[in-house]
């Protein structure tokens, strides 16, 4: 999945090396980030580089299969990633991550107490939680003046006739079907296999009306007219948005899938104090305020909300939602996985 712009290109990093000429200036060392494409703004990382009197090289990434592909080798050489909250309960399960040095991490308090607590990673042993990202639908206001605010209006063809062949929906085996649960009134975390299957049915029934499964430029699609109904990650429509006034965003009612990126040590990394630095950094309000202003997505620092623009905070793609409507996906295992894999693949193949 990739659910990554930022508002100014000038910010973005991806294999760029930063180098600090403050504090330690004598130190060698080098911090290696692996993380979403687009995901911390360069003046962030350059303070750190220069505070710690260290070198950040960051290397980008554009789903969480990519990432853990390499991490899974156990010489990959990045010492911190930033899995979403279902990869990091896989990625502890097969021991790729260190855990915290939580008195290294004092500002760890500044955390949303919602979660602090994940059922990824329920004792915070080995994730600090980053950037969330919910998933809902843009749409061409002048071309759909009244978009279904269901996830079920999203499968019925009386709403999707008129819009055959203009409905892009995401490329990913949990986000896909996730959506499709939801509008048959079961849970996105589903493990029945007569569930998922369902679900893939319904897909498959939508698919004459889909123009795309895309997880990397949907919200292009929007912007250049090929698509006037996108099913996609928040913070992605920020700058489409700021572009065009006839572009907006909404959270269905049934519910959306949010999910929470964490920062993570990984377990092979020799360089774990240097980390634990740089986690500690990005945790103080005023660092995480400016990530957030960035990348426009929401931050899971309590504190920081505070030093965001009024704009900022009242925008549709950068609420959080509400506790009774937040779906977190959790690592289903190995198994039912799979079989999510499969049926997704059996849904683009029909």
């Amino acid at each position: 999945m990739n659910r990554r712009r930022f508002l100014h290109a000038s910010t973005a990093a991806a294999a760029t090396v930063f180098t600090g000429c403050g504090g330690n200036s004598g130190s060698t060392e080098t911090l290696n980030v692996f993380l979403w494409a687009e995901y911390l703004p360069e003046d962030v990382v350059a303070e750190f580089a220069k505070e710690a009197g260290c070198r950040v090289q960051v290397d980008t990434y554009n789903s969480n299969e990519e990432m853990m592909a390499k991490a899974v080798t156990g010489r990959c050489g990045y010492d911190l990633v930033c899995p979403s909250q279902y990869a990091v309960s896989e990625m502890a399960r097969q021991k790729l991550l260190a855990e915290l040095d939580r008195a290294a991490l004092p500002n760890l308090v500044n955390l949303d107490a919602r979660f602090v607590k994940m059922a990824a990673d329920p004792e915070g042993r080995y994730a600090v939680p980053y950037l969330g990202a919910s998933t809902g639908i843009g749409y061409h206001k002048g071309k759909v003046p009244q978009p279904p605010r269901t996830w079920a209006g999203l499968f019925d063809p009386a709403v999707l006739e008129p819009l055959r062949q203009k409905l892009s929906i995401l490329d990913d085996a949990r986000e896909a079907p996730a959506i499709a649960l939801l509008a048959l009134g079961l849970s996105p975390n589903a493990t029945a296999e007569a569930d998922i299957r369902r679900a893939g049915e319904l897909l498959k029934k939508q698919k004459p009306f889909v123009a795309s499964y895309d997880s990397e430029s949907f919200e292009d699609k929007l912007a250049g007219g090929s698509c006037v109904l996108v099913q996609g990650y928040a913070g992605d429509f920020v700058a489409v948005m700021e572009q065009n006034a006839e572009l907006d965003f909404y959270l269905p009612e049934e519910g959306s899938v949010f999910n929470m990126d964490c920062l993570c040590v990984l377990a092979e990394s020799p360089r774990r104090t240097l980390a634990m630095k740089f986690l500690n950094f990005v945790l103080r309000p005023e660092i995480a305020a400016r990530i957030s202003t960035g990348t426009g997505y929401p931050s899971a620092n309590a504190k920081s909300p505070a030093l965001l623009s009024a704009a900022l905070k009242a925008h549709s793609c950068f609420q959080i939602p509400p506790p009774d409507k937040l779906v977190m996906l959790d690592d289903p295992g190995p198994a039912v996985k799979d079989l999510y894999a499969k049926v997704w693949e059996e849904v683009k193949l029909a």
